[in-house]
């Protein structure tokens, strides 16, 4: 662990004077919450408790990578070989699941259409996100130069992506 000049300075000072068990523990956890806790990109500690304990009950005993966006916050984690995304506005609300497939599990009529919309086109990405609204379909194309994403109903009907983080 590396303390800061004004941390520093305040264990030492702190170390010079008496300490019972008590204080020392208050101290250790103050001085661990304000190194750890400090947030950003992976922790927790700058997630909101609503946020953390909505994902926790979906997803108990799942270690997740967290990260703030301009909807809310995306808890990140790996289950059954799968890369989960999970979205969440920052009132704890569920906004949608998102998980990269095969080709397979992807509907023929969303399939049909970007291979009708993009002909020389490459696939490269099949993403299956569910929301409250329904299931939607996410596919990234590659040519000509260019990475487009598409999002697409189960019926083939292109749509737009309320929480597209990209």
């Amino acid at each position: 662990m590396s303390l800061d000049g004004h941390s520093r300075l305040t264990l030492e000072a702190t170390m010079q004077l008496p300490v019972n068990r008590v204080s020392l523990s208050v101290l250790m956890t103050t001085l661990c919450l304000g190194v750890a806790g400090c947030g950003g990109s992976g922790s927790q500690g700058s997630v909101p408790d609503v946020v953390v304990q909505a994902f926790n009950t979906t997803y108990p005993n799942i270690s997740s990578q967290w990260e703030q966006m301009p909807y809310g916050y995306e808890a990140a984690f790996v289950q059954d070989g799968l890369e989960y995304e999970v979205e969440y506005s920052s009132d704890g609300e569920w906004l949608e699941t998102e998980y990269e497939v095969q080709e397979l599990q992807f509907p023929q009529a969303v399939l049909q259409a970007v291979r009708q919309q993009y002909p020389n086109y490459a696939i490269t990405k099949y993403e299956i996100e569910l929301t409250p609204t329904g299931t939607f379909y996410e596919v990234e194309v590659e040519g000509n130069g260019q990475e487009i994403e598409l999002y697409f109903d189960e019926q083939g009907q292109p749509t737009a992506n309320a929480n597209e983080d990209a």
